[in-house]
């Protein structure tokens, strides 16, 4: 779960900065936090900053944000940290986890894990579930509290069940390893299923894999194809690659070319679509034969630490070889 939780820690605010507007707040509060999901920030910060000065937590917290990223303005991250904690001591709970996200990465503060464990508490007493989420992911690695699996899985659900598609897709995690709960690939595909509605394209590759594998009954190659295409769309390589060999084997849609899928994963670094995609041009597989170009693909794969498994490498390897004239030819691949 490291890769997936690096990834996470990195993408912060990549959501909407705030929680929908409680039915109380006001109605320029409101029409400021739909500007923003409009990208009209101008307009946002026009009515925000007012509501801000009146002292009123939620437009403190916008227009952190605003400020934070330079969003109609200049960027000003001290005051942006400043108007976060009058918001968060206020009881925010979007700009406690903010203060949080902030105190994880040491963007504009020293970096400490443990205050921002502290934040995401706060927060995630408050209901916030990204800060629940992010409460899952730091038991699931050990990282600032003890490792704990049974930990993070119930912090997943709490934030699960609000629908937090990163949550589900961590949920689903724990259920297909059996960390944390009982192991069952029904429950994870339950979660999957739910996270991929919810946009996330790992949980659709997951789930994938599993209407692939046949873990639940019988294989669905079909639907294994579609929520591959969903998550090759969200940026998931491996789905490409995934495509790519249906495709070679006969089993995608009759437009799907394996070489174009292999080389879409290669661009991505995927080291096992750029190892493909050399095969493609080796072989003249929907493309002109290219052995200088397959030479630097399949270089690319072997410089790769991580992506290839045994077998692969030393068909990269044996394909090298056959390139440069000193070896026989290579097994058969894909």
């Amino acid at each position: 779960m490291m890769k997936q939780f690096i990834v996470a820690a990195l993408l912060v605010f990549a959501a909407p900065a705030f929680a929908d507007a409680p039915a109380d707040a006001s109605p320029d509060l409101q029409k400021a936090q739909q500007l923003v999901l409009d990208k009209d920030y101008e307009g946002a910060r026009a009515l925000v900053e007012p509501l801000a000065e009146q002292g009123s937590p939620g437009a403190e917290h916008l227009l952190a944000y605003l400020d934070q990223y330079g969003l109609g303005g200049k960027k000003d991250l001290k005051t942006a940290i400043d108007l976060y904690y009058k918001a968060a001591v206020a009881g925010n709970a979007d700009s406690q986890f903010a203060l949080g996200e902030l105190a994880f990465l040491g963007e504009g503060v020293d970096q400490n894990v443990a205050r921002a464990i502290d934040w995401y508490r706060l927060a995630a007493a408050n209901g916030h579930a990204g800060a629940e989420t992010r409460l899952g992911e730091v038991y699931a690695e050990g990282k600032g509290v003890g490792k704990d699996l049974n930990e993070a899985a119930a912090w997943f659900r709490k934030a699960a069940v609000q629908n937090d598609p990163t949550a589900e897709y961590y949920l689903g995690n724990s259920y297909s390893a059996g960390e944390g709960v009982a192991q069952s690939y029904e429950e994870a595909a339950n979660w999957y299923e739910r996270a991929a509605a919810g946009g996330s394209a790992e949980a659709a590759y997951n789930l994938a894999l599993i209407y692939q594998g046949g873990v639940l009954g019988e294989e669905d190659p079909a639907k294994a194809l579609l929520l591959f295409k969903q998550a090759a769309a969200g940026g998931v390589a491996e789905a490409m690659v995934a495509i790519g060999l249906m495709a070679h084997d006969g089993r995608a849609d009759p437009d799907d070319k394996a070489a174009d899928w292999f080389e879409q994963a290669a661009e991505a670094g995927d080291p096992a679509g750029e190892f493909l995609y050399a095969v493609a041009l080796f072989e003249g597989d929907n493309r002109p034969k290219d052995p200088g170009k397959a030479l630097f693909w399949v270089g690319r794969a072997l410089s790769a630490k991580e992506g290839l498994s045994d077998e692969m490498r030393a068909n990269a390897e044996a394909l090298r070889a056959r390139i440069s004239g000193k070896a026989a030819p290579v097994n058969n691949a894909p």
